[in-house]
């Protein structure tokens, strides 16, 4: 029996069509294909449309599967960048409560200042809490547990354990210039 999700001709030799892709391509071109691929499945207009959703659903979960590997490799735990940041800075720490508060305002201001100078305006947390900055605003697709920007605008991966106000259950994306004058106003005050 053909599985027509998952066809044969898409894993002739020893990988598949997409983890071929996800080998070629560098992560965010491989993610803007596979974007593509999944909303053709959507708008396409077969007899079928159980069976192209069904490939859509497939496209976007491997896209998933790689999106999370991503991550794992690029991220660093809060401590680590704070550390990384602290010594580039050459910040005196101050322990409180577990935490370098004035390391952390630093690393934020400087994270969010850099993405704002490259052209992002927003952040937005996916449902497994994976966070990304956006260069337009993302739309909610609460079906599949993502924010997504089509392929109009860059994104960019965030350490997940950044910016723990940006959450999945938020409405609207959390604009950068937000955060950046909370960040601010909460160095000022000594919060």
């Amino acid at each position: 029996m053909t599985d027509n999700i998952k066809p044969d001709h898409y894993r002739k030799g020893e990988i598949d069509l997409y983890e071929a892709f996800s080998q070629i391509f560098p992560h965010n071109e491989y993610r803007a294909g596979m974007q593509m691929i999944a909303m053709r499945y959507m708008f396409r207009d077969k007899v079928d449309r159980v069976e192209d959703l069904g490939k859509a659903v497939e496209t976007l979960e491997r896209l998933k599967e790689k999106e999370s590997e991503h991550a794992k490799r690029n991220s660093k735990t809060l401590q680590e960048a704070f550390n990384h940041m602290a010594n580039d800075l050459g910040c005196v720490k101050t322990k409180i409560a577990g935490t370098y508060l004035d390391d952390v305002y630093r690393y934020h201001d400087d994270l969010l200042k850099r993405l704002r100078s490259e052209g992002y305006r927003y952040l937005a947390r996916d449902e497994d809490d994976v966070l990304f900055a956006y260069e337009g605003a993302p739309v909610k697709v609460r079906g599949f547990g993502f924010w997504d920007a089509y392929i109009l605008f860059n994104h960019e991966y965030i350490g997940d354990d950044d910016f723990p106000e940006v959450q999945w259950t938020d409405e609207k994306p959390t604009k950068i210039s937000y955060l950046l004058e909370k960040y601010q106003n909460g160095r000022e005050r000594g919060n």
